[in-house]
């Protein structure tokens, strides 16, 4: 059996923090720049072109998807670009669509997710065309944003996740414990954040982490997430 990783919380995702936990929510998707820009980028992440897990094209990679990944400060190299979108499409697309699009991470089967499983697969497959292993997440999480979590250095440095252990699995254990209290955060500061459904919580819970780490000095210096 895995080892169950203990992760250190910032204080904004606290039962009685939840004012705070939405201000950051509010500021990174809200915020804009004087010429109306969005002030990060990666706030259109999701909805760029109408969603990655739009029906039409759930189980598909498309060229929307490797631009959107542009917005979080990563890129696909070109030539994995060619092999994900050409050379390698059926593929990559033919475990994409073993990986279900409705399942929220807080209730899927281990299956789902373990060693072996089409999204650890599907993991590896990006990964052997050229993709690293931060983009890879979040193409994943492009596709899947209720089921595959973005991962993220300075969130792993801020909840002090441990090498070579499951994120995902430990963000499904972290959203499960305490009678899914994290949940009930991640939903009340999304509402209070004025934010759509379509922002999944856990990709509200990767921005507030990631906000708390920005404000703490721990983002390093490589572009606005």
């Amino acid at each position: 059996m895995r080892p169950v990783v203990r992760w250190t919380f910032p204080s904004e995702l606290e039962h009685d923090q939840t004012a705070a936990a939405a201000a950051l929510l509010r500021t990174y998707f809200c915020d804009v720049d004087a010429d109306g820009s969005p002030r990060y980028p990666g706030a259109v992440f999701e909805r760029l072109g109408g969603g990655g897990d739009r029906s039409e094209i759930a189980d598909v990679f498309t060229a929307e998807d490797v631009v959107a990944v542009t917005l979080l400060s990563v890129r696909v190299p070109g030539s994995a670009a060619i092999r994900m979108l050409e050379r390698d499409h059926d593929g990559l697309n033919s475990l994409l669509g073993l990986i279900p699009a409705d399942v929220d991470l807080v209730d899927a089967e281990i299956d789902i997710l373990d060693e072996g499983s089409p999204a650890d697969r599907l993991w590896r497959a990006l990964r052997s065309v050229g993709v690293g292993p931060v983009t890879t997440s979040k193409l994943l999480a492009r596709k899947r944003p209720k089921l595959l979590p973005v991962i993220d250095s300075v969130v792993k440095q801020v909840l002090d996740h441990p090498d070579r252990q499951s994120y995902w699995m430990a963000l499904r254990s972290a959203l499960r414990e305490d009678e899914r209290a994290l949940v009930e955060i991640l939903a009340a500061a999304r509402t209070d954040a004025g934010l759509g459904e379509d922002i999944s919580l856990i990709r509200c819970f990767d921005v507030v982490v990631w906000m708390v780490g920005r404000r703490d000095g721990q983002l390093r210096p490589r572009g606005r997430y």
